[in-house]
């Protein structure tokens, strides 16, 4: 993939580019007037997909799937689906290459601008974590492409905020956002993706934008065509809104409140006697015959019946028991 990349950044006139030690991929158009600085677009280069031989793309209809809490009527959009040969399905790989595909082709389309395209995201941000921070100094402010869906902004990434809340860097990004994939926007706490480490490292404000795929992680992947096209346009009319300028926004350590409400029980009402516990990933249902935990992720359900919970209870309690006793 990394050579691939190298191959066609070496055919496109005016780019600089370089890849580092790690193999994550630098690219640069344009050169700034006194006084400017560059938007950096961000993608990540590896999948979390078993490799197969060959994936046999294919045009369908699809549905979109729940997707981080956000769900989606019965209508279907033309969509791309891989396959292995024998009809198998397999990951396409649109987490995150639908965002390497904006970031080339904006460096098609625009006339200033840098990308940073890393590796090995998947397994921890290790190739952003690692970004070289000189090609960091000349930058306004960074947009990633690295979330499922049509709607999602990331706010906080692993704990870290990434730009100021109302200020006005995401007070003119987000009606953009919205006006050019037709829909209203959430702005959430995500887990990791490479903007949390880009933030560590430039004072400049970061964000991470949905780019049109659906059930990553999974063999059911796919890339609606329509949701990708829109997020190129938005990326576009962003520069034209952000223009050439610094967006500051220093780097803030997270706390443990910094991570989203996944257990912060400010959040909650005060009657935890409630059979139902709507939390920023999960809803949790509780009844006479168990509980039922949802993923906001993908929709997902686990049922548990009185048993099933206290043989849960006790392999915690056990892990907990054996942590703190050594």
């Amino acid at each position: 993939m990394v050579q691939y990349l190298r191959d066609v950044l070496d055919a496109m006139p005016d780019v600089e580019h370089y890849t580092d030690d790690m193999g994550n991929v630098y690219a640069t158009k344009g050169v700034l007037n006194e006084g400017e600085c560059y938007p950096m677009f961000i993608a990540h280069t590896d999948t979390v997909h078993a490799l197969v031989d060959e994936i046999v793309v294919r045009e369908e209809t699809l549905a979109k799937p729940n997707t981080f809490g956000l769900k989606f009527d019965d209508q279907t959009f033309l969509s791309l689906k891989g396959y292995t040969p024998d009809g198998e399905p397999t990951g396409i790989g649109g987490d995150d290459k639908c965002g390497v595909f904006i970031a080339l082709e904006l460096l098609r389309t625009l006339s200033k601008v840098k990308v940073g395209l890393f590796v090995s995201e998947e397994t921890g941000c290790h190739g952003s974590s690692k970004c070289d921070p000189n090609f960091l100094n000349d930058v306004g402010y960074a947009i990633q492409f690295d979330a499922p869906g049509n709607a999602l902004i990331t706010e906080l990434c692993s704990g870290v905020r990434l730009y100021e809340k109302d200020g006005e860097f995401i007070n003119k990004l987000k009606p953009i956002f919205e006006q050019s994939m037709g829909t209203v926007s959430d702005e959430q706490s995500h887990p990791f993706t490479d903007v949390s480490q880009i933030k560590r490292k430039g004072d400049f404000s970061c964000i991470n934008f949905s780019c049109g795929y659906y059930n990553m992680h999974t063999v059911q992947e796919f890339v609606v065509i329509d949701d990708v096209k829109r997020a190129l346009e938005f990326a576009e009319n962003a520069v034209s809104s952000l223009g050439y300028v610094k967006y500051p926004y220093e780097y803030q350590q997270p706390t443990w409140k910094s991570y989203g409400d996944l257990f912060d029980i400010d959040d909650f009402d005060d009657d935890f006697s409630e059979d139902k516990i709507d939390m920023e990933r999960l809803i949790v249902t509780t009844s006479d015959e168990g509980m039922t935990i949802e993923s906001k992720f993908s929709g997902d359900l686990i049922e548990l019946d009185d048993e099933e919970m206290l043989d849960i209870y006790e392999a915690i309690k056990s892990h907990l028991m054996s942590k703190y006793t050594h």
